[in-house]
């Protein structure tokens, strides 16, 4: 487990011996528990203008330090081959709305045939209707009656048959009209993913593409923050258990090393993160240094617990983490606070016992 303290902790002087140089005694002093973590600055609401699209970079609009507007157009790429395709999306649905309009030549054509079957068929309707009445009389021959009976049978049925012919071809030309449509949004949308645009309001922190740049589909173009700024830190796996949010984290900019900045947890990030083999705490400051760029990196240092004037003994002096040996005598002993040099003493031990020290190799 680390437990690196950064140059703003104050350092333990070395313990001072009581005689023998194999005995020591337990002494007072503050101890600190703090686990290491290095990262960066970062703002809030962070995010990245990725490509959507493979193209050339053939207009940027902003430059970084640049501040912008929820949906200010930020890059353009080429997009002559989009244009065609949206172009011929255009063509096609102009066309499928000509052909679905009542004037149409496919729909003239039918409306007329069905005009003149409409005609037919009044003409053999009547005919059907006065050899009706004339076969009754037995005025006209039965056959000659059953030849117009079946004219107009079939005048009808031709009607029938044009006038759904109709309403077909009118429900085909409009899905026809709605799948144009549908294509055209398609190639519109597919046009739209060539100019980039913020998602909000913000400055731009970094441009990775310069015009003229070939960019492929997920490419990162521009690096954009809106809000306060935060620390991101990368935590090992050994101590992110350790880790709460609320705890106190001192904080060393490497571009001002002098000087230390308070923070707090504010965010543990439940899962590892495999780009940087670590996991991921945010901290925000209790005062914020002012004019630090982002990306700044750091150091700090996670208070896991402290305590004045505790009752300590040099870590190495315990034996299987909780007995120390007074004399020849094994004692048992509460320990609170560890680090690799020093351990509290909770229970067992006065500032007037005498340890026998492990003999070092």
């Amino acid at each position: 487990m680390k437990y690196h303290q950064l140059v703003f902790l104050t350092l333990l002087l070395a313990l001072a011996g009581c005689g023998q140089k194999n005995e020591i005694k337990p002494q007072r002093k503050d101890i600190v528990d703090a686990v290491f973590g290095s990262g960066h600055i970062e703002n809030t609401n962070q995010y990245t203008i990725m490509a959507n699209a493979e193209g050339f970079v053939r207009a940027a609009y902003v430059a970084e330090g640049d501040t912008v507007k929820a949906g200010q157009l930020l890059f353009r790429l080429s997009n002559e081959v989009q244009q065609t395709q949206v172009a011929n999306a255009v063509t096609n649905l102009n066309y499928a709305k000509a052909n679905a309009q009542q004037g149409s030549p496919q729909i003239t054509q039918l409306k007329i045939q069905i005009a003149q079957a409409k005609q037919k068929l009044l003409v053999d309707s009547a005919n059907y209707q006065r050899y009706a009445r004339l076969v009754k009389t037995q005025a006209v021959s039965t056959s000659d009656f059953e030849n117009f009976r079946l004219n107009y049978q079939s005048s009808r049925s031709s009607l029938n048959v044009l006038q759904k012919n109709l309403a077909d071809l009118q429900r085909n030309l409009n899905l026809s009209v709605a799948n144009a449509e549908a294509q055209y949004r398609i190639q519109h949308e597919n046009n739209q993913y060539y100019s980039l645009s913020s998602t909000g309001p913000g400055v731009v922190m970094n441009v990775s593409k310069k015009v003229g740049d070939y960019v492929r589909k997920g490419d990162a173009i521009a690096l954009l923050g809106m809000g306060n700024i935060i620390v991101k830190l990368d935590i090992a796996e050994d101590d992110i258990g350790r880790i709460k949010l609320g705890q106190r984290v001192l904080i060393a900019l490497n571009s001002d090393k002098d000087k230390t900045y308070d923070a707090g947890i504010t965010k543990i990030y439940p899962a590892f993160n495999s780009t940087s083999q670590s996991f991921i705490a945010e901290a925000t400051f209790k005062a914020a240094p002012q004019n630090v760029l982002n990306g700044t990196q750091l150091q700090a240092n996670i208070i896991i617990g402290e305590k004045k004037n505790a009752l300590v003994i040099p870590s190495y002096s315990l034996f299987n983490d909780d007995y120390v040996m007074i004399g020849k005598q094994k004692r048992k002993v509460s320990v609170g606070i560890r680090t690799l040099e020093w351990t509290e003493i909770t229970a067992g031990l006065n500032e007037g016992d005498v340890l026998t020290l492990p003999k070092q190799q």
